[in-house]
Order: structure tokens, then C-alpha cells, then sequence
């Protein structure tokens, strides 16, 4: 399969509506002493967000019943360093990313929720 034209594909995608975020990241490292200390990294990317529309099943006594939910959607190039429980700010804002996933090589897509 050929890459590199989805690639370009997605570049643009992510080019049409571009945010730049600083996403936070958790780390923990040796303190040397067989302790651990923890750290924030920073780490400024490219993405594009969108809003994808979906229903939501509710089983209840009665039966069952569907309600219309909104998620929010990430969507980066492959090289971009994000894994979940990141979290960044757009807006007022803050989200942490739930759901990651590689795409064949391609690009990386992921679900949000927003934290605060």
C-alpha cells in the first residue's frame, strides 16, 4: 500500500483547521536513591480537533433507548509524541486524551475528554 499519498492526505486535513497545544506529560524517574521523583514534560505539537456525532445505548427497566453524545476527536500525524493520559488546554479547555491509536503508520487519532 502506498503511504505517502495518505499521508500528504492527512497533513492537509490537519493543515486546514491547525491548533497548536503544549501537551503535559506525567513522568516518573529515578531519584537514584531507589525512590522516584515525578516530572511534568512538555511537548509542543500540531493537531486538528472535530466533533464527531454518535448514539449512545441506555438499557433501562423499560427497554432500551438511544441518545445522540458528542465526542471529541484528535487527529496528528504519526511522528506526533502523544500517548494517553496526556493532557493539554485549547480554549479554557483542558483535555486529556482516553483513546489513542496509530494508523497503520499513517497517523494517530484519539478520543478526548475534557477535564476542566
Amino acid at each position: 500500500m502506498n503511504t505517502k499519498y495518505y499521508k500528504k492526505y492527512i497533513e492537509k486535513l490537519i493543515n486546514t483547521n491547525p491548533v497548536d497545544i503544549i501537551i503535559e506529560r506525567k513522568v516518573t524517574i529515578p531519584d537514584g536513591y531507589g525512590g522516584t521523583t515525578s516530572t511534568t514534560k512538555t511537548i509542543n505539537a500540531i493537531v486538528t480537533l472535530y466533533d464527531k456525532k454518535g448514539s449512545k445505548q441506555i438499557v433501562t427497566d423499560e427497554g432500551v433507548s438511544y441518545i445522540g453524545v458528542v465526542v471529541t476527536k484528535l487527529l496528528a500525524l504519526n511522528e506526533t509524541d502523544i500517548i494517553e493520559g496526556d493532557t493539554f488546554k485549547v480554549d479554557n479547555k483542558i483535555y486529556k486524551v482516553s483513546f489513542i491509536k496509530s494508523y497503520m503508520g499513517i497517523c494517530k487519532q484519539g478520543e478526548l475528554e475534557v477535564i476542566a
